[in-house]
This record gives structure tokens, C-alpha cells and sequence, in this order.
């Protein structure tokens, strides 16, 4: 590792959880974050800060006026500009050592995209419940980790799903028979600082578990309530009926 390398993840290598070999770890691995909205600006702030060697960003979106109220990615002069090249350019000046891999394409159709077979780790920071189950049916074919993040109204829900170990529950098990779209930040409105706390936490679980440190998420789904501060962990059963992992 080089002194600018060094004097750069100072902080983290302070912490002897990643100390140097735990750094190196991060600038080996191979992120895809898939939605670049409320959930994917904090998300991408932090991958690229930390050091993830490769962050493929992922959305068709183009910025309006709407999302400034919590997409932190952006402001008012990127309005009617690609989310993807605004991320881009925003991570890049963060860090400049990120390989970033920008993709815009429609996320509902991202099945035969090859960079998932090189990736480590999938983080879904969409907002709907159609794509949420392709994600995990793509993190599933490929084996992937799958760290999955959701913000509506004024409560919010992180999970971690194993995809890349036998026998661990999917999303689907947990959510097989919701298809409920107009659940959505557009019909039902969305705290902004809901959506930096979910993200965060998106990211946070994605380091821990490139780096297999501390206890995760895993095949766990962690409620926040943040109108009255509650939080609540309820364990996530296989669904041995499961179309998708049995």
C-alpha cells in the first residue's frame, strides 16, 4: 500500500477490525449498487470514500426537482441531467483511485449483464418491489450476497441475504406474495433523513460483510420505526416452497 493510500484510510486502518489487510480487502472488491435515488446517494458517497476498488452504479433515472429533497447526490443545476453520470462525477471527486463503472439501463432488464459474474456484492437501493425480486433473483443465479435497503413514509427495513451460501432464505421467501407498486415515496412521501439512515446502515453491512467482520444482518430483517426511534430485528425463515432458492 502505497503512503497516499496510507495517510488516505488512515482512519480506517486505525481500527484494528480492518487495520492495512482489511483496506487492501476493500480495494480488491467489486461492488454493484443498483439505484442511485434516496437510498444509493449515501450509499455511494460512502463505497467510494471507503476505498471499494470497483463500484459498478446502476439506474435510468435522469434528476428532477422532486428528488433534492433526499437524494444528497445531487442539486439544482444536475436537474434534468443522468443520475449516473452526476453520481459519476460526485464519487470520482470523493476519490479519484475508484473504478467506476456507470450503467444506464433499465432496471427490470439487467439479467444478462456479464459484470455480475466478477462482482462480490450486490446492494439494491430501488424503490419497488418488482425489481427488489429480479435483484435477488440475479443475486441468486450468480451467488452473490445481496444487501437490500427500503425507505417509505417514516419507517425503514434493511436486510443482508446469503445468496452465495446453501440454504440461506432469499428476499422472495420474505416477501414472495407483495406486489403492492403503489407503495412507493411518490404515492405515500418518504422522510428525507429516513433515507441517509437506511443507506448508511446499506453500507455499513456492505463492508462487514466483505470483510467478515462483526455480526451482520444476515438472513435478518432490521425494522426502523423513526417517528417514535424504535428499531426491531425479526429473523428470516428459507421458504423450503420458495420458486426462487428451492
Amino acid at each position: 500500500m502505497s503512503d497516499e493510500h496510507l495517510l488516505k484510510y488512515n482512519r480506517h486502518i486505525l481500527l484494528p477490525e480492518i487495520d492495512i489487510e482489511g483496506q487492501k480487502l476493500l480495494m480488491s472488491k467489486h461492488i454493484i449498487l443498483i439505484g442511485l435515488g434516496g437510498l444509493g446517494s449515501p450509499i455511494a458517497y460512502y463505497l467510494a470514500s471507503s476505498g471499494i476498488g470497483k463500484i459498478t452504479i446502476i439506474d435510468n433515472d435522469v434528476i428532477d426537482e422532486t428528488n433534492l429533497q433526499r437524494q444528497i447526490l445531487y442539486g439544482t443545476n444536475d436537474i434534468g441531467k443522468r443520475k449516473v453520470d452526476v453520481a459519476y462525477e460526485r464519487m470520482k471527486n470523493i476519490n479519484q483511485d475508484v473504478n467506476i463503472n456507470k450503467i444506464q439501463k433499465d432496471l427490470n432488464n439487467l439479467l444478462s449483464e456479464k459484470i455480475f459474474l466478477d462482482c462480490d456484492l450486490i446492494i439494491d437501493a430501488t424503490d419497488n418491489f418488482k425489481t427488489r425480486k429480479n435483484i435477488n433473483k440475479l443475486s441468486f443465479i450468480h451467488k452473490k450476497p445481496l444487501v437490500m435497503g427500503a425507505a417509505i413514509k417514516m419507517e425503514g427495513q434493511i436486510a443482508v441475504f446469503r445468496n452465495d451460501i446453501k440454504n440461506a432464505p432469499c428476499y422472495n421467501c420474505l416477501y414472495d406474495n407483495l406486489d403492492d407498486e403503489s407503495n412507493s415515496c411518490s404515492e405515500n412521501g418518504v422522510l428525507s433523513t429516513l433515507t441517509g439512515i437506511i443507506g448508511s446502515i446499506q453500507a455499513t453491512e456492505s463492508i462487514k460483510v466483505l470483510l467478515n467482520i462483526g455480526e451482520t444482518l444476515e438472513s435478518k430483517l432490521l425494522i426502523i420505526d423513526i417517528k417514535n426511534l424504535l428499531f426491531k430485528t425479526i429473523k428470516i425463515n428459507k421458504d423450503l416452497n420458495c420458486r426462487i432458492c428451492s
